[in-house]
């Protein structure tokens, strides 16, 4: 994968969000300046950014929003597809298993786990659902790259291990704890708790 700052990465896809948006709507052109409006960045930075991934655009135009959003996947992923491994499917599992916008990305679900009798060797959405015993085996066999933790939260540890052990080095966390992983596996932590504090504390600091 070529390589791109964080900060570059961060903003490309929010370009590619922006795009699918316009995209949805039927809008087939787009303005740098109608970008800076839809992300709140700069024109000009959104033109930097662009002309890092190629040729694209036509000065007086602008940019085809299909095209653009194809090349900035393309650039990003670098043609690959990142395989999604989601662990307890619960209201939350099951949920981000039903998720639309899953099928439409480069974002594919290979696999769900739990240890509900009713729930293992059966599908949901299509995803087979496996016991998490048998974790190791399937990500292997899958090439999971990210792991959900969408299990309560007294349980969340105990499938971070798992998924460490099955050789997983990505983890979204939606539990609403602290997990402890090695140094070389990246977790994302998503509260929805904190992120609604968070907002709420920003809105009466403006």
């Amino acid at each position: 994968m070529k390589k791109f700052s964080k900060k570059t990465i961060n903003r490309a896809f929010l370009y590619i969000r922006t795009l699918e948006q316009l995209i949805n709507n039927k809008h087939n052109l787009v303005s740098s300046g109608q970008l800076a409006k839809l992300t709140g960045l700069t024109s000009t930075q959104i033109r930097k950014d662009i002309s890092n991934f190629g040729k694209v655009g036509t000065p007086g135009i602008g940019y085809n929003t299909e095209e653009l959003n194809e090349k900035l996947e393309l650039f990003i992923l670098q043609k690959q597809v990142v395989h999604i491994a989601v662990f307890g499917i619960g209201n939350l599992g099951a949920a981000i298993l039903k998720y639309p916008n899953f099928q439409k990305t480069k974002l594919n679900i290979v696999a769900g786990f739990d240890n509900d009798p009713k729930k293992v060797g059966k599908k949901f959405n299509s995803i087979p659902i496996h016991p998490i015993v048998n974790a190791p085996g399937v990500i292997k066999k899958t090439h999971t790259d990210i792991g959900i933790i969408a299990v309560p939260q007294k349980f969340a540890q105990e499938v971070a291990d798992i998924m460490v052990l099955s050789g997983l080095k990505g983890i979204l966390n939606f539990s609403p704890t602290t997990i402890n992983v090695p140094n070389d596996v990246f977790v994302k932590d998503i509260d929805f708790t904190i992120s609604i504090l968070s907002l709420f504390c920003r809105i009466n600091l403006t």
